[in-house]
C-alpha cells in the first residue's frame, strides 16, 4: 500500500511541475524537535510536549475557499503521518495549522478566527507525527533531528504543496535526507541563511515569506524560549520578519485590542511599527506592577503578533503597554480562570 501511494506521489511531483493542480496552498511555518522543558505550549493545550508539540502551518493563499480532503504530510521513511479529514474546507487568507498531538478538550483558543486546527494524535502522552518503522527497524513518533523529510501533497488532485527535508538520515554511512521534490527546500547543518535555504541545527522555527518567496532565517527555540512560534500567524516577533501579507509599510505605529479577549489562558497581542526602533511591550497587573515583558528590542517596520500566556497569573485585569520612541499606548484585557 505504501509502495503504492508512493508512486502516486512521483506522479503528483511531476504533474505539479508541469503546471497542473496547485491549490494556492502555502506552507508558512515548520515547527521540529522541540525541548522537553517547561517552557512555552505552541498549541496551547496546557502541556509541553516535546514531540506533541511540532507543528506544519498551511496558509491559503488565494481568494476562495480551498477543500483540504485527501490532502496528506508523507515523512521520510515514505509514509503518510497525517491526512486531512473529509470536509476539512479551510477559507481565504486562512491558516490550518497540524500539530504532532494535542489534548484537543482543552487546547488554547490564541488562534486567528478562521484557524482550522489538527491534531495527529489526541491524547495526554506526548506523541507526535508518527509512530513510523525506520529503514533500520526502530521506530520514531516525531520529526526527527538528525534528519528527516515531509512532503504535503493530494494524489487526486495532483497538487504537491510543499516539501522540507533535513539533516541526515539513519543509514551506514549517513547521507543527507536530500528533498525529492525539485522545488523541495533543505536544511543542512550549518547555522546560517543562503538564498531561499535556511541551513541550521535541531529544534528550528521556520518561515515562509510571502513577499519574497523564501524562508526567513531560522530560530532556535532551545534559547528563544518564549516567542518562538506563531502558529495562525506569518511574523514571528522574535526575529523581526515581515509578514509578507501586505508588502507596504505601515504609515504609523498602532497597538490592536488582544483576541482573544476574555481569554484564558493564552492570548495575541498585536501591534504595527513604521520604522525600525526598539519596541517594548509589558503587561501591568491592576496595581500597576509590571507581570511580564514580552518583547524588548530593537524591530523593523511591519505587523507582528506576540503570544501571552498567563497560566501562571490568577484572573483578573491586566493591561499590557507598547512603547516605541515617543509613542505609548495601553490597553486593557481580562484572563478569566
Amino acid at each position: 500500500m505504501v509502495n503504492k501511494i508512493f508512486a502516486t506521489l512521483f506522479l503528483c511531483v511531476l504533474c505539479s511541475a508541469i503546471g497542473l493542480g496547485q491549490s494556492g496552498l502555502l506552507l508558512t511555518e515548520v515547527l521540529y524537535d522541540i525541548p522537553a522543558s517547561p517552557n512555552g505550549d505552541p498549541n496551547g493545550d496546557g502541556t509541553r510536549q516535546a514531540a506533541g508539540d511540532e507543528f506544519f502551518e498551511l496558509y491559503n493563499n488565494t481568494n476562495a475557499s480551498i477543500d483540504l480532503s485527501g490532502y496528506v504530510f508523507i515523512e521520510r521513511e515514505k509514509q503518510v503521518v497525517f491526512t486531512f479529514p473529509v470536509g476539512a474546507i479551510l477559507g481565504s487568507k486562512k491558516f490550518t495549522v497540524v500539530f504532532g498531538n494535542a489534548i484537543t478538550t482543552t487546547w488554547g483558543t490564541a488562534f486567528p478566527a478562521g484557524t482550522l486546527k489538527f491534531s495527529n494524535r489526541s491524547a495526554a502522552v506526548d506523541s507526535g507525527f508518527g509512530p513510523v518503522k525506520t529503514s533500520t527497524g526502530t521506530t520514531k513518533g516525531n520529526l526527527a533531528s538528525n534528519g528527516d523529510r515531509v512532503m504535503i501533497v493530494n494524489q487526486l488532485v495532483a497538487d504537491t504543496v510543499a516539501e522540507v527535508a533535513w539533516g541526515y538520515d539513519n543509514q551506514v554511512p549517513p547521507q543527507p535526507v536530500k528533498p525529492l521534490w525539485s522545488k523541495g527546500t533543505y536544511i543542512a547543518g550549518a547555522k546560517s541563511v543562503k538564498a531561499d535555504t535556511i541551513q541550521g541545527q535541531i529544534r528550528q522555527s521556520l518561515h515562509y515569506q510571502i513577499a519574497t518567496g523564501k524562508w526567513g532565517r531560522h530560530k532556535d527555540v532551545a534559547k528563544d524560549t518564549a516567542l518562538y512560534f506563531s502558529p495562525g500567524f506569518l511574523p514571528d516577533a522574535t526575529t523581526g520578519v515581515n509578514n509578507g501579507l501586505n508588502n507596504a509599510v505601515p504609515a504609523t505605529i498602532s497597538l490592536q485590542q488582544n483576541y482573544p479577549n476574555p481569554f484564558n489562558p493564552s492570548t495575541v497581542i498585536s501591534f504595527t511599527t513604521s520604522k525600525e526602533e526598539l519596541v517594548q511591550l509589558s503587561v501591568y497587573n491592576i496595581l500597576g506592577n509590571k507581570v511580564a515583558a514580552l518583547l524588548n528590542k530593537k524591530i523593523g517596520a511591519g505587523q507582528y503578533h506576540v503570544s501571552f500566556n498567563a497560566a501562571n497569573l490568577s484572573a483578573g485585569v491586566y493591561f499590557y503597554k507598547l512603547e516605541a520612541g515617543s509613542f505609548s499606548e495601553t490597553k486593557r484585557m481580562l484572563l478569566l480562570k
